[in-house]
C-alpha cells in the first residue's frame, strides 16, 4: 500500500507493512522505492526512539547504543537488518529522510512472537460404540471433537493474538496443530487399522503415538516465508 501527501515542504510517502519474525532471529527492512535527494536519513522506533542516523556527504553513520552489535545498515539501499530480535523490539519502524523535503519513506509493523509449544492430543475410546472422543488442548486454546468409525469432526480456533488450534484429518491420521504467524507444532494420532471388520472390533491397543515439533522453513530459517499484511 502507498499512500503519498504533500504538505508544504513535507512529504510522507509511506510503504506501510506488518512482519512477523521469531525471537532471536533477524529481519531486514527495506526501502523498495526510489528516495528523492536528502541530507540525512534515520530509522526511528516508536516515532520517537532512534535506531541510527545516517549522513549523506560524510557518509557517517550514528547508531544507538540500544542497538549495539544487532543493526545493519546499507548506505545504498538505505535497508536496515535488526538481528538477535527480542519481544521488546516489536514495534513500529520508519525511515525518515530529511532534504529539501522530509519524507516517511517507508513505515513497518514488527512482531516478533515465540515459537508456539506442542500441542496435547487425548482420546477416549468407547468400546461399546467405537466412539473415540478427543481433546486437542494448547495453552490457552481447546477443542473437543469426536471420531465414528472413520469419520472425525475437524475443528479449528484461533485467539485474537492470531495463534491457531486445529484438529483435522489425513487419513487414518489425526492431526492437533498449534500454529501462529511464525512457527507451527503439532502431534499425530494413528489410528491404524483400529476399526476392523463389519462387528467393529475396537483394537485401542495398536493406537501409536506421533510427535512432530517444527517451523516451516525459510532458507532453513525456521519461520514461514515473510509476507507483508
Amino acid at each position: 500500500m502507498q499512500l503519498i501527501f504533500v504538505l508544504f515542504n513535507f512529504v510522507l510517502i509511506t510503504e506501510s507493512s506488518n512482519v512477523s519474525r521469531l525471537v532471536g532471529s533477524s529481519v531486514n527492512l527495506d526501502i523498495k522505492h526510489r528516495v528523492p535527494k536528502f541530507d540525512h536519513l534515520s530509522w526511528v522506533f516508536n516515532k520517537t526512539n532512534s535506531v541510527l542516523k545516517y549522513y549523506t556527504h560524510s557518509k557517517k553513520i550514528i547508531q544507538s547504543s540500544a542497538y549495539e552489535d544487532r543493526v545493519e545498515f546499507n548506505n545504498e539501499t538505505y535497508s536496515l537488518t535488526l538481528k538477535n530480535l527480542q519481544k521488546t523490539d516489536s514495534g513500529e519502524y520508519e525511515a525518515e529522510a530529511d532534504g529539501d523535503e522530509v519524507i516517511v519513506a517507508v513505515n513497518y509493523r514488527l512482531f516478533v512472537l515465540d515459537p508456539v509449544e506442542a500441542p496435547d492430543l487425548n482420546h477416549q475410546l468407547s468400546n461399546d460404540t467405537c466412539n473415540i472422543t478427543l481433546t486437542c488442548r494448547s495453552h490457552d486454546l481447546s477443542i473437543n471433537s469426536s471420531c465414528y468409525k472413520e469419520t472425525c469432526e475437524e475443528k479449528n480456533v484461533a485467539s485474537p493474538g492470531g495463534v491457531t488450534l486445529s484438529l483435522s484429518v489425513s487419513g487414518s491420521t489425526i492431526i492437533c496443530n498449534h500454529s501462529n504467524s511464525v512457527s507451527w507444532a503439532n502431534i499425530t494420532l494413528d489410528t491404524g487399522n483400529i476399526l476392523v471388520g463389519l462387528g467393529c472390533v475396537c483394537l485401542l491397543q495398536i493406537f501409536t503415538f506421533q510427535y512432530k515439533l517444527c517451523y516451516l522453513p525459510v532458507v532453513n530459517s525456521g519461520e514461514y516465508p515473510s509476507t507483508s499484511i
